[in-house]
């Protein structure tokens, strides 16, 4: 009873590569080699055994969240980048504009400073432009 197990497991085990049906995908790519499917593991495909061109199942999901990722690690940089330049030119623009109300107030010290009578008198002016006040 024993040899008819033994030899009915070892036909079976011998005969099951013969009703096998090989699983096989193409990348996006569209390449020619035979790809096993992505969530089996790696087999190599042809039948001689010094072929060291062992085609490797291309995991286009993985590839995919990989590539996503080193675009968001580079959107991350340049929005870093973008801020720091947005920072700095609001402060050139601080600066700017403190320089030209310095250069402004300089401006209008320099100019009384030298024609110190034009200054009082368009006030003086306005002055005898009014009539006088009863009181």
């Amino acid at each position: 009873m024993l040899k008819k197990h033994t030899l009915f497991t070892i036909t079976l085990l011998c005969s099951a590569p013969l009703y096998a049906i090989p699983i096989e995908s193409r990348g996006l790519s569209q390449d020619a080699g035979n790809y096993v499917a992505a969530t089996a593991p790696a087999i190599n495909v042809s039948n001689s055994p010094n072929d060291n061109t062992a085609t490797t199942p291309m995991n286009v999901n993985w590839q995919l969240m990989q590539k996503a990722d080193r675009l968001e690690n580079e959107l991350r940089s340049l929005r870093g980048k973008m801020e720091e330049q947005d920072n700095e030119i609001a402060q050139l623009k601080h600066d700017l504009q403190n320089r030209y109300t310095d250069l402004d107030q300089r401006l209008e010290l320099l100019q009384e400073k030298v024609d110190p009578d034009s200054v009082t008198k368009p006030e003086e002016d306005n002055q005898q432009d009014n009539p006088p006040s009863t009181s």
